[in-house]
């Protein structure tokens, strides 16, 4: 099921009630498994990438920050599929906060009204902070730019502070999802060691992510008719 049905669903139901209709219908164990992922999601460490060239690349990207328990993938891309490369991601965008930027103003607006810090990683060291000193005191989202330009100069001027991954051997670069893994790993250490927590999910969005993640265990014409708005029976004292 596509994952603007669902929220629908999700919404005309409301989250609480859809968790406890899904409930009854997934195994313990599989419901453990979602509180667990749930419990350890930094929301307020996300990854962006601008107009990425390879969808394998952005897909991996994906696929890490669900591994490592980041907040979620913006991507700046012409192409709205550019984070779906099913046999790259194995599964990781369902459970992944995913959003599809055409330019980065878009983007730019979105990640301001949530308060997040912008870090953008370049190669030139002029300027830049290494990747251990890059701030965690505040949700930060790190961009990258795609695998053979990297950051465009408006996002650059757009970010709060450029970091460096620091090398020692004789390569000058890497792979743009090997980036992001390096960077997203020392973050998000960090970030918990600071908020003294392994998750920050708020009650909303634990309730909604909690209902769709149990919705991916069942069969899609079943969550239909479990979620589908339902006719209440009218009080007894009301019945004529």
């Amino acid at each position: 099921m596509e994952r603007h049905r669902l929220d629908a669903l999700i919404s005309a139901c409301g989250p609480a009630r859809a968790v406890l209709r899904l409930r009854a219908h997934v195994t313990e164990a599989r419901q453990q498994k979602i509180e667990d992922v749930l419990r350890r999601r930094i929301r307020s460490v996300k990854v962006a990438i601008e107009h990425p060239r390879d969808p394998h690349n952005a897909a991996a990207i994906v696929r890490t920050v669900d591994a490592l328990g980041g907040g979620g993938v913006h991507a700046i891309s012409d192409l709205s599929g550019i984070l779906r490369a099913r046999k790259t991601t194995k599964g990781a965008y369902y459970w992944v906060d995913t959003r599809h930027h055409h330019d980065l103003d878009t983007l730019l607006g979105e990640l301001h009204a949530e308060g997040m810090r912008l870090a953008g990683a370049c190669v030139e060291a002029e300027g830049a902070v290494p990747l251990a000193e890059v701030p965690v005191d505040r949700p930060i989202c790190l961009m990258f730019g795609n695998e053979k330009t990297g950051l465009s100069r408006d996002a650059r001027a757009a970010c709060d502070l450029t970091f460096t991954i620091p090398m020692v051997g004789m390569s000058e670069s890497l792979n743009l999802s090997v980036s992001a893994a390096l960077a997203l790993a020392s973050v998000l250490e960090r970030r918990r060691a600071h908020l003294g927590a392994e998750g920050d999910g708020d009650p909303t969005w634990l309730a909604r992510t909690r209902a769709r993640w149990l919705a991916k265990a069942l069969d899609d014409r079943f969550v239909e008719a479990l979620l589908k708005p339902r006719v209440e029976p009218a009080p007894e004292e009301l019945r004529t």
